[in-house]
């Protein structure tokens, strides 16, 4: 985000904002209810649009191995329980759950098929809901 841009927003407005992802970037506008002035008067992001990034992100990141809070993201942009998630992926809801905790990481099998869905997910045009 650039400081002109920072500069010029007055609280109870949107805020344009420019999300870096994988050498590219991603334009998106942060809705006036999203956002509060902290004491500088500079633009801080409530828990609605911090939802919102991390979920886009999660949509459009290509790491090579998934972290917990990317599966996380992913699986709430595609609006589906951790039992449904599984059921695409082939593998168990303990073991979604084991991910998302951080006690096990997925296989090379299942970061494939992970990707796969999220290209699915962003070819079909997923909704981002704070």
């Amino acid at each position: 985000m650039s400081s002109a841009t920072k500069r010029e927003w007055k609280q109870g407005t949107d805020l344009p904002y420019i999300l870096p992802v994988d050498g590219g970037m991603i334009a998106v506008r942060l809705k006036a209810a999203w956002l509060k002035a902290d004491r500088s008067g500079q633009p801080l992001l409530l828990p609605p649009a911090v939802r919102v990034l991390d979920r886009l992100r999660a949509l459009f990141e290509t790491r090579t191995s998934p972290t917990p809070g990317f599966i996380i993201r992913l699986r709430e942009a595609m609006e589906l329980t951790q039992e449904q998630f599984a059921a695409k992926l082939d593998v168990s809801k303990m073991t979604v759950s084991r991910w998302e905790c951080g006690r096990m990481r997925p296989s090379k099998v299942a970061v494939e098929k992970i990707r796969k869905l999220q290209h699915k997910a962003q070819r079909e045009g997923v909704r981002i809901n704070a």
